[in-house]
């Protein structure tokens, strides 16, 4: 039997891939659950533009962080820290805005006012895009301390073959 050369290659190995990847899989996964539960909870088909609209939302939005972010990586922690702070909740405000929006023009008036509406789903945005946001930065630290790492070996490989050298 012929075995196909199979070489793996790393995940990250083209980090912009496997940022597109992760955001594929991610939003994809956020979309699934919120399909579920309102199938669940004996919503009308209808319902699942709502989903849509609300998936494709946050992803733009999470591209718009994301060049934020990128721009705060490899800054003072307390810069990246504090920016973040501020425009996080910015981005949820936005997002739970946009939701409530589509939401009250999809359902009507059903006697609730407009910030209750907001109010009710800062809370769902607000666990999606901080949890996009920890995860955003866990792996972009991730990788810099790979990196940092292999440049670590690459140094003590060089040092350990001058030393040999000298020793010849």
């Amino acid at each position: 039997m012929a075995v196909l050369p199979f070489r793996p290659i790393p995940f990250f190995a083209n980090k912009n891939r496997a940022f597109w990847r992760l955001q594929a899989a991610g939003w994809g996964g956020a979309m699934l659950l919120r399909v579920m539960s309102g199938l669940a909870n004996a919503q009308p088909l209808s319902f699942l533009v709502l989903v849509l609209i609300a998936t494709i939302t946050g992803f733009s939005i999470s591209l718009i962080l994301a060049v934020i972010y990128r721009q705060l990586i490899n800054r003072r922690p307390i810069i990246t820290w504090g920016i973040t702070a501020i425009v996080l909740p910015i981005a949820v405000a936005f997002y739970a805005f946009i939701d409530g929006w589509v939401y009250g023009l999809y359902a009507g008036d059903t006697g609730g006012s407009f910030a209750q509406r907001i109010l009710g789903l800062l809370y769902l945005d607000a666990t999606l895009l901080g949890a996009w946001t920890a995860l955003y930065y866990m792996v972009n630290f991730f990788l810099q301390i790979e990196e940092q790492n292999d440049q670590l070996i690459r140094l003590e490989n060089q040092a350990t073959q001058a030393q040999l050298a000298m020793l010849r």
